[in-house]
């Protein structure tokens, strides 16, 4: 009987600690994310990038407002769209790491998590492109990924309020805004990513839309915009 209930506990442990390990992970980055509530900081964050139209549009604008924000690259991207992300770079924004193929680590196994959140290419290892920062797809992690991450000595980022611009109704701008201005700052999640579904072009709109009037925004409240506060500098 003792071995059969101890069977049952083992059988138990091992998912509960597996998943449970990225959900206390996630809670711990959820914290710091917040932190920045209240506070009148702003955060402005892209995930799934780089792409050859998107990003470009986002940096331009950016560029003209003087606005920094952090970009979370996905691995295969990366290598498609160097150009890209040394762009992002030269303008000072903060570059983080979002996995190899952005898997579900909550629907795959954990040689395939492992795989996916250390397989950092080379243009985002090393040099003056180094992500020093991890965003797990979907916000999801496991025991697998949070090690991986560990390992590579990378902080994990979260986010305080979601745009919107993967729901399958698009919310208005004004909603998002007037959301981040009651909570008092925080940190935006947007996507920059190539959009192949009927209406991607909305999608990307709404994401120019949203980052003019949440810089703009800032200016008013007289906020200050910053890079995620996991970010830190860059070393060669």
């Amino acid at each position: 009987m003792i071995e059969y209930i101890l069977a049952i506990v083992i059988a138990a442990g091992i998912p509960c600690s597996y998943f449970g390990t990225g959900i206390i992970a996630r809670r711990f980055a959820d914290r710091r994310a917040a932190s920045l509530i209240g506070l009148g900081c702003l955060a402005i964050t892209y995930d799934d990038g780089p792409s050859p139209k998107q990003t470009h549009r986002i940096l331009d604008l950016l560029a003209e407002s003087r606005a920094p924000a952090t970009f979370f690259l996905i691995g295969d991207s990366a290598i498609r769209h160097p150009d890209v992300v040394e762009r992002i770079v030269a303008e000072g924004h903060a570059v983080g790491w979002h996995s190899k193929t952005h898997r579900n680590q909550w629907k795959c196994g954990p040689l395939t998590a492992w795989r996916d959140t250390t397989r950092i290419p080379g243009i985002l290892r090393s040099g003056r492109t180094k992500a020093t920062i991890y965003r797990p797809p979907y916000g999801k992690l496991n025991l697998a990924s949070v090690i991986a991450v560990r390992l590579r000595g990378l902080p994990i980022s979260t986010w305080t309020l979601p745009s919107g611009d993967t729901d399958p109704t698009i919310p208005s701008v004004q909603d998002v805004v007037r959301r981040i201005d009651a909570d008092g700052g925080g940190v935006v999640l947007m996507h920059d990513n190539e959009r192949t579904v009927s209406n991607g072009d909305a999608r990307d709109q709404f994401v120019i839309e949203l980052t003019e009037a949440l810089i703009d925004l800032a200016r008013r409240r007289a906020w200050k915009l910053i890079p995620v506060p996991e970010s830190r500098p860059r070393t060669a």
